[in-house]
């Protein structure tokens, strides 16, 4: 399913809807923060979304809240299948190197329960 229109950023702007979710949350040290997210913008999204099932990628900064990490990356995937695929593995084997201290993460795979495909309209 692809949806467009003002609510996804534009009439010439299409978003994916797959059957699964990989939710990663980050949180690099202050001193290598702008290097994490010029290689996390300029590297790492690219060459995951590039990978075959993953259908796009959103970033996002934490605004309110307290207990959480900073940082949020979620990436829509046709379905969890695609982590254990060839092109997955040889995407992480060959991906950019982080030249900085890796920060901290929590990496979840969710999978779309209802309804079985799409979304919700009502």
């Amino acid at each position: 399913m692809i949806l467009r229109g003002a609510a996804n950023g534009g009439a010439g702007m299409k978003q994916e809807i797959g059957k699964a979710l990989l939710v990663v949350f980050m949180e690099p040290k202050a001193e290598v923060e702008g290097e994490f997210n010029d290689w996390y913008n300029q590297h790492h999204v690219p060459e995951r979304v590039s990978v075959p099932g993953f259908l796009n990628a959103r970033r996002f900064e934490l605004c309110d809240g307290e207990g959480a990490m900073k940082y949020l990356v979620i990436y829509e995937l046709e379905d969890e299948s695609v982590l254990q695929s060839d092109a997955y593995a040889r995407s992480v084997a060959t991906s950019t190197p982080m030249n900085f201290e890796r920060p901290q993460v929590q990496r979840l795979v969710y999978r779309q329960v209802f309804p079985e495909s799409g979304t919700f309209e009502g």
